[in-house]
């Protein structure tokens, strides 16, 4: 989705919600966070599940150990949350999973269930996640050579600047995938 500049992402996720499919995960940025936005996504289909990385200083209660580093917490939705949308309810249950990284550990908060998602996996389906924060990276730097805004002035001409920077990076990405493939290589090495 793109939007203005001074369009919230937050407004700007809530408009895709319905075209998430059933029997998914979808992966946040720890800025798109709100008990409205994320119970949206699970109760919008069958089998719909988030993951997003815990932002810092969030007040939570354990209800229940899953593992040392596995717990079901309840975390209580913000007074300006429920003035939005009065059907919010006064707290919200989410799994929280910790994980070591460089030597600091970090959690996550999700809507998987315990039951085929361990600790491993869903550290490891974040991690995964985190690549492509690695591709918008290289667009930014590489392809645009740490420009700060795009050159079209006009609107129409910025969808077709930004679709164009999305398909020339998809073909310098499959390129570098066969490449890999063709040395033995990781993709990501490349």
């Amino acid at each position: 989705q793109l939007s203005p500049f001074r369009g919230s992402e937050m407004r700007l996720a809530e408009t895709f919600l319905g075209q998430i499919p059933d029997n998914s995960i979808t992966l946040f940025d720890k800025g798109l966070w709100g008990a409205d936005l994320l119970l949206s996504v699970v109760g919008g289909g069958a089998n719909r599940h988030w993951l997003t990385p815990a932002r810092k200083n969030l007040v939570m209660e354990e209800v229940e150990r899953y593992g040392e580093h596995d717990r079901l917490v309840r975390m209580k939705v913000s007074p300006q949350a429920r003035k939005r949308n009065p059907e919010l309810p006064l707290s919200w249950e989410v799994r929280e999973v910790s994980y070591e990284s460089h030597g600091k550990v970090r959690s996550l908060l999700t809507s998987l269930p315990v039951e085929g998602y361990d600790t491993a996996a869903v550290a490891e389906l974040y991690l995964e996640r985190w690549e492509i924060e690695l591709g918008f990276r290289d667009i930014k730097s590489s392809m645009q050579q740490n420009a700060v805004t795009l050159r079209s002035k006009k609107v129409e001409l910025i969808y077709q600047e930004v679709w164009g920077l999305l398909l020339a990076y998809n073909i310098i990405r499959r390129e570098a995938s066969q490449a890999a493939v063709a040395f033995g290589r990781a993709p990501s090495d490349i």
